[in-house]
């Protein structure tokens, strides 16, 4: 649990607007989601006290929760946001779900792309099924594919690592017909290229790639990926309005999203075969 109280020049103006409460699990504590929180934090005048369970049990969130209360935090941002069914019962004060980019919209942009280019399908490198924004992709990618009559090939699946991604790569490349792979997300593009590569199959040459995320990294990849873009700075602004508006008691919708940017780069900007 840690008050982040500091600007990227020091100290933030004393004239706050107050403390707003987060409550994260797992790797969302340390994560992009975060980050755009706090960012969007500094800007707002807002303090954030981060309160990091280790589990999703509805216990250790309700204690997260009466851990914060007694902080004296205005309202909570939940990262999980499937987690609120668990908050039902609590009641005198605002909880929000952290917005979050379309991710169904990000991945029909992937997958539309990968079709402009003549491709007469899509293959999709998908997260782990239990995770509700690898089954966002998946759909997004899967109802374009039926949407254009294209034929849906199975899922291989990974677990968001570049490790599983190339393992997966390593079955794809002695797949007939893979000429195009929407990747959940870029790690595991990262690791499907490799495989590509090792096995003689160069992309964009032989196969185009698209991802989802934009880490920072991405850029440099060999080829650099092209990839769906998420905001975080804009969905971590999106959060503290609908938190704001619930504290103020105005009732407001509490899932918010923000839109997907496809940003091309080399792993799909050739032509296949060039």
């Amino acid at each position: 649990m840690a008050v982040d109280d500091a600007g990227p020049d020091g100290p933030l103006p004393l004239r706050r607007r107050g403390t707003l409460g987060v409550i994260a699990t797992g790797a969302s504590a340390s994560g992009p989601v975060l980050h755009g929180l706090r960012v969007a934090a500094r800007e707002q005048e807002y303090a954030l006290s981060v309160f990091s369970v280790s589990g999703r049990s509805g216990a250790a969130v309700l204690a997260a929760v009466a851990g914060l209360q007694l902080q004296g935090v205005a309202g909570i941002v939940v990262l999980d946001g499937h987690l609120l069914a668990e908050l039902a019962p609590v009641a005198g004060i605002p909880l929000v779900p952290a917005a979050s980019t379309d991710q169904y919209a990000g991945a029909r942009q992937a997958t539309e792309h990968l079709l402009e280019l003549g491709h007469p399908t899509v293959w999709h490198l998908g997260g782990p099924e239990e995770g509700p924004v690898a089954r966002a992709r998946e759909r997004g990618w899967r109802e374009t594919l039926e949407r254009h009559g294209a034929e849906v090939p199975p899922v291989v699946r990974g677990d968001w690592s570049a490790r599983s991604g190339f393992r997966a790569g390593q079955s794809l490349a002695v797949e007939s017909g893979v000429g195009a792979v929407f990747s959940a997300n870029d790690h595991m593009a990262l690791g499907l290229v490799a495989a590509f590569a090792e096995a003689g199959m160069r992309v964009p040459r032989d196969a185009h790639v698209v991802g989802f995320d934009d880490v920072p990294e991405a850029a440099y990849f060999a080829p650099p990926l092209t990839t769906v873009r998420q905001d975080y700075v804009a969905a971590g602004r999106r959060t503290l309005a609908t938190l704001a508006a619930r504290i103020d008691g105005i009732a407001v919708p509490a899932w918010g999203t923000v839109e997907a940017e496809l940003v091309v780069r080399e792993s799909s900007r050739c032509l296949k075969g060039a």
